[in-house]
């Protein structure tokens, strides 16, 4: 019997997530808090794991793999993975980044991704990441301040006649948050450690970014548009954690792969461009045999899930012709000449035919002409795994704003593809 369309994951339950998570770093706990009944892994273990069993890893704090494992007979050994990432763009606070002026203080900061600087300004914006202590070797602390402690203010027109006409917002001049006269002489660092539960002189560093305070937002008497921050690329994550969980039973292992840096570029351990998520896979297979393992990959499928531009009525001459997906129309497959998508004739296929079965949408996203557009980590994940992929996302409007804006059916319809890619034995 197939799916019938409205078993879905709730919207709600979505929409509190993004609130609770400014940074990867919180992403990733609550991602692992809320996967009850996965078993922890530690890559320096020896791992002695059972079929049926979920199991999950944390690398470097903002990425999580999470996996239940399937058949190991080495006939029917396959992965089916999803990757996604638990970052998102925003600004970082520099190491001795916090400077006294009158007043209070000025913090120095640098654009984390391709953050469109202009939603940055006028804003309550807050601070989290993590904290670095020396404790049994060095510590990490997950911290959010969870109150608005700076903002990064305009200068009005009357001084500054060109702010309306093509003004560039510059790191170190216009993008500089400040904060209040609490901070100053210390007080700032203080703060810091009375967050972490810490003492001042136990934090060796720290990676913080400030994110706006706003919380996610319905649009429209119906809520159908989403306006949220960090939906690039938490509406594919997110939809696809719970599909994980909610799936049932599969001969294939089953995984989700949550990679972290990829708004810059990946190259780093828990970014898709590691060896990370490969290592995970021969250590499962090679508890059988190495030919087993290539075997295995030969019977496995990767989709590599972000979001995908969408139509805007707006600005119609930056949508391509043939290939611009509208909100509300489905899920996008994720197409282009220049191999910059893992997506070919043959995954794509699978996968529309996947989405016949569930009588679910199918779109498709190609960059404007003359325009080379972003990547994914479906092809940098391929380069280090023979495993054929697709790549797939969630339209979206103003995607890297501080706010993005997406339609609540295209998040259902992602859950609900994610949960029969999980479950069907036939893809």
């Amino acid at each position: 019997m197939e799916k019938e369309k409205g078993e879905t994951m709730e919207i709600q339950k979505f929409i509190d997530f993004i609130d609770k998570s400014p940074t990867s770093y919180q992403v990733a706990r609550h991602f692992i808090e809320e996967a009850k009944g996965f078993t922890m892994l530690r890559p320096e273990d020896t791992w002695k794991l059972e079929e049926g069993k979920g199991y999950s890893l944390v690398v470097d704090d903002g990425g999580v793999l999470l996996f239940r494992l399937g058949s190991l007979n080495d006939d029917e050994l396959a992965f089916k993975a999803v990757l996604s990432h638990t970052d998102s763009p925003l600004l970082k606070l520099l190491p001795g980044g916090v400077h006294d002026i009158d007043g209070g203080v000025r913090f120095d900061v640098e654009p984390y991704g391709a953050i469109i600087r202009s939603t940055w300004l006028d804003r309550p914006l807050s601070l989290a990441g993590r904290v670095l202590v020396e404790e049994d070797g060095v510590k990490s602390i997950p911290v959010d301040f969870g109150y608005a402690l700076a903002t990064i203010p305009n200068l009005a027109p009357h001084l500054h006649r060109e702010v309306n006409t093509g003004h560039v917002y510059e790191p170190g001049k216009d993008l500089v948050p400040l904060g209040g006269e609490s901070l100053k002489d210390g007080g700032f660092l203080k703060e810091l450690a009375n967050v972490a539960g810490v003492k001042e002189d136990g934090i060796l560093d720290y990676d913080l970014y400030f994110y706006a305070m706003e919380k996610a937002e319905a649009i429209g008497k119906n809520g159908e548009w989403l306006s949220a921050p960090r939906l690039d690329n938490l509406a594919t994550a997110y939809p696809a954690f719970c599909a994980l969980l909610d799936g049932k039973p599969s001969k294939a292992t089953t995984m989700l792969y949550i990679t972290d840096n990829e708004e810059v570029g990946s190259l780093t351990k828990s970014g898709g461009d590691s060896s990370f998520f490969a290592n995970v896979l021969k250590r499962i297979a090679l508890s059988i045999g190495e030919e087993a393992f290539y075997r295995a990959l030969s019977r496995s499928f990767l989709m590599s899930a972000d979001m995908a531009h969408a139509y805007h009525p707006n600005y119609v001459n930056f949508s391509n012709p043939s290939a611009s997906p509208k909100l509300g129309e489905g899920v996008a497959i994720k197409t282009g000449a220049a191999r910059s998508y893992a997506t070919q004739g043959h995954s794509s296929a699978r996968f529309k035919a996947l989405m016949k079965r569930q009588n679910l949408k199918v779109q498709y996203f190609a960059n404007p002409h003359g325009q080379r557009g972003g990547s994914t980590i479906g092809p940098l994940s391929v380069r280090h795994v023979d495993i054929e992929a697709i790549d797939v996302g969630i339209p979206t409007w103003a995607m890297h704003s501080m706010r993005e804006v997406v339609h609540v059916e295209d998040v259902k319809d992602f859950y609900s593809a994610m949960k029969a890619f999980y479950e069907d034995d036939r893809f």
